[in-house]
């Protein structure tokens, strides 16, 4: 018999709609980084209120982790995707206008509310669109996201060297909704699988929580490197702010390369499998980069790191996604609340930890990270497996 999981990936219209829309946040979110050293310059900013705007980001995913579900049921998984990726474009366009940080803060906020809503929508659409290959649609959209993440340091770099300025690049997303406005407005979404029962009877399963919860270890370690990874640089390995930041692209290269190369392996491995090995990399990328002493050996542990992290998101949400058969807006929508939480809290707790003991000493935090994610999967996967033996 063959076996269904096996058959063809189909990249259809829908799908890439999903994707394009995708490389929109992607972009949105990551280019306030590259971007934020000029706009504290235009807007004579501090660090403290520079560093709001990546707050506000994490807490606009969390809002709409709390109400995307409540408001797919009233609206559609259409309406709301479409929604929130007008907000996405609307919320760059704000941020690259700003003339207060009042304006550019507004603007995060809807990026990442409105950026959480097209996702979660998408995601849970991708999960029921293609059931049989839900790992390797999730670990494509992510990949999407995470090209997108690349342009802005490029772009950005690039208009200001050229005198144009880093606004400019803020209407990136812009160009990308009208495209795929233009092409792909029509395009059906695929209606919810059917549920085993009410949405409003139906509770999540514990092996669900879980996975749930090895999300925050998981978005955590790789937030805390995206954050802290060139002051690690700086501060250890010596290198200038510059250089830091443009070998800070071997992370985030990897990244995206992790999950183009993950998304062809989860076809033939099973998400356990592929969660497994990432975990393990990732623990050797960030042990190499805490004993790194110079930029070369540390650049080497973030590549590492990077390749492992890359696939630790899109598997654990494949896993959760899989407990929740028929409620798929319900299951990505808290997923949204846990990665959220993790940057809201993440990144922080290194930067205090960095103040009072070392940057160095700080980084131990990514592998206990890893450690409690590897005893977090173990036990998720045993938890499934169980319930699926007393409830064939």
């Amino acid at each position: 018999m063959t076996n269904p999981s096996r058959q063809p990936f189909e990249r259809d219209p829908f799908t890439i709609l999903t994707y394009g829309m995708a490389v929109a946040f992607g972009f949105a979110l990551a280019a306030l980084g590259p971007a934020m050293p000029l706009i504290r310059e235009d807007l004579d900013m501090s660090r403290t209120l520079g560093g709001l705007h990546f707050t506000a980001l994490a807490a606009g995913s969390v809002l709409a982790g709390f109400s995307s579900e409540r408001l797919t049921a009233r609206w559609g998984r259409r309406l709301l995707f479409w929604a929130g990726g007008t907000g996405v474009a609307a919320g760059a366009i704000i941020v690259g206008a700003g003339w207060h940080p009042a304006v550019t803060l507004i603007g995060s906020i809807v990026v990442g509310t409105s950026g959480a809503l097209m996702l979660t929508t998408g995601q849970a659409a991708l999960s029921d669109h293609h059931p049989l290959h839900r790992p390797v649609a999730l670990t494509e959209v992510n990949t999407a996201m995470s090209l997108g993440a690349v342009v802005p340091a490029l772009l950005i770099g690039g208009l200001a060297a050229a005198g144009v300025g880093w606004r400019a690049a803020f209407l990136a997303p812009l160009g990308i909704w009208i495209v795929l406005a233009a092409t792909r407005r029509t395009e059906p979404f695929p209606a919810p699988a059917p549920a085993d029962a009410p949405a409003e009877r139906y509770r999540l399963s514990r092996s669900y929580w879980i996975y749930w919860a090895a999300l925050i270890p998981a978005v955590g370690a790789e937030w805390s490197i995206a954050a802290w990874g060139a002051g690690f640089l700086v501060d250890v390995a010596g290198t200038a702010e510059a250089t830091a930041a443009l070998l800070m692209m071997g992370f985030f290269g990897a990244m995206v390369a992790g999950r183009a190369v993950g998304a062809r392996i989860a076809r033939q491995a099973e998400p356990p499998v592929v969660l497994a090995t990432s975990i393990t990399v990732a623990t050797v990328g960030a042990l190499v980069l805490l004993i790194a002493e110079s930029a070369f050996s540390a650049v080497i542990g973030l590549v590492v790191a990077g390749l492992g992290i890359s696939m630790l998101f899109p598997m654990l949400l494949a896993l959760a996604m899989s407990t929740a058969p028929g409620h798929a807006d319900a299951a990505s929508a808290r997923a949204f609340i846990a990665g959220g939480s993790a940057v809201l809290v993440a990144p922080l707790t290194l930067g205090v930890v960095a103040d009072t003991a070392g940057i160095r000493a700080a980084f131990g935090l990514v592998p206990a990270l890893l450690g409690v994610l590897a005893l977090l999967a173990v036990l998720g996967w045993r938890t499934a497996a169980a319930s699926r033996v007393a409830n064939p």
